[in-house]
């Protein structure tokens, strides 16, 4: 049976792209009834989004489940009805630019008038608040930014941006469990709460595990100097004899042994934190193809893996086991909520306004009102 912990939670989502959409994405998989607050004519610009960009689905992978309602909110009238959709919600998530929501009066201050106890969430690229607040930015601004980017090349060599929007999806992910904390208090002291989340916030959080090294360890925080990010040779990439590449993770002696004795290097067990021993190790998985290693230490704990591609990702045994490909009828269509225990047959995304005819007659508006409405272009159906 499939679980919804979050079932009788009702979001208003008035975010686009992909943070936020990803963040109440998630909370959708866990049973949130999740309501995006779009404007009439264009909506989230996600649906939009040009293929040139490599944004092509985007839209439809992180808005699955969802409810549409097509509110121009800045106008007095489509303001007054977002509002009384925001007095039957648990959640307001928001990602404007800071101040744009007062400006427009359906800031946390605003919504607390008809919903006190709101948990109201604004998740900006920088905060609510430092001489940044009204930067604009995007993914790759904020890990430069946070120091993150530096550390992504060889030493010496220029930073690579990362393949996945890395401050996105962690801003994301960190401004989701700010708002499970949020509801779990609520639900303690019937309280609400503002949040004020940024996206630069996940990239910082995730800089922690290399806090030690800079402030306890007096090691230098920079690229291919750390242990774990190109320092240390048995915790590497390396190519084989056919071009492809594997990892090696070889941290604990244990694992070592396995790596010398699979390779026959019984002499290389006391230099496996030797930082010169990366040539010699590159020399030794270029002595055979990609496939051949991966046979060699099947059923050890060498740790090495392949690096794949998206597509031999999609097919790697491991995901398959764990459902991580959504499929309809036979064909790979999108990923799966990384959720298991919460995984069901859920909705497509929905059509600009497919719901709101019916979510504003569920707060009194009569059909004639919601035809005028749409009409003076305040609503789109």
């Amino acid at each position: 049976m499939t679980a919804q912990p979050l079932k009788g939670i009702r979001i208003l989502d008035l975010s686009r792209l992909l943070p936020g959409p990803y963040l109440t994405q998630l909370l959708a998989d866990l049973g949130a009834e999740v309501i995006k607050i779009e404007t009439p004519r264009l909506g989230d610009y996600a649906r939009l989004a040009p293929p040139e960009m490599g944004l092509g689905g985007l839209f439809e992978a992180v808005n699955r489940g969802k409810k549409s309602v097509a509110i121009n909110y800045r106008n007095p009238r489509g303001r007054e009805i977002f509002l009384k959709l925001a007095a039957t919600a648990d959640v307001i998530l928001e990602g404007f630019k800071p101040g744009s929501g007062k400006k427009w009066k359906i800031d946390y201050e605003a919504v607390c008038t008809v919903k006190p106890d709101i948990i109201y969430c604004s998740l900006s690229g920088y905060g609510q608040e430092g001489p940044y607040r009204g930067r604009a930015g995007h993914d790759l601004n904020y890990v430069a930014v946070g120091g993150a980017l530096g550390l992504n090349a060889r030493s010496g060599e220029a930073p690579v941006p990362y393949g996945i929007p890395v401050a996105d999806l962690a801003g994301g992910m960190l401004a989701a469990i700010a708002i499970l904390g949020a509801l779990v208090g609520r639900g303690k002291t019937g309280a609400g709460m503002y949040l004020d989340m940024a996206l630069l916030d996940g990239v910082i959080s995730w800089m922690t595990p290399l806090a030690g090294a800079a402030f306890f360890s007096g090691i230098d925080v920079s690229a291919g100097s750390l242990p774990l990010l190109g320092g240390l040779p048995c915790f590497n990439v390396y190519e084989t004899a056919d071009g492809k590449y594997l990892t090696l993770a070889a941290l604990e002696p244990t694992f070592w042994a396995d790596f010398c004795r699979v390779t026959a290097r019984a002499d290389l067990l006391p230099s496996q934190f030797n930082r010169r021993l990366g040539s010699e190790i590159a020399a030794i998985f270029r002595q055979k193809s990609r496939a051949e290693w991966l046979s060699a230490f099947a059923g050890t704990d060498g740790c090495v893996e392949a690096v794949n591609s998206f597509e031999a990702m999609l097919d790697h045994p491991q995901v398959q086991a764990r459902g991580y490909v959504r499929e309809e009828n036979g064909e790979p269509v999108g990923m799966n909520s990384p959720f298991v225990f919460a995984r069901g047959k859920s909705a497509p995304a929905p059509s600009l306004g497919e719901h709101t005819e019916s979510a504003l007659a569920s707060i009194g508006l009569t059909e004639e009102e919601i035809k005028e409405l749409a009409e003076r272009g305040v609503i789109g159906l």
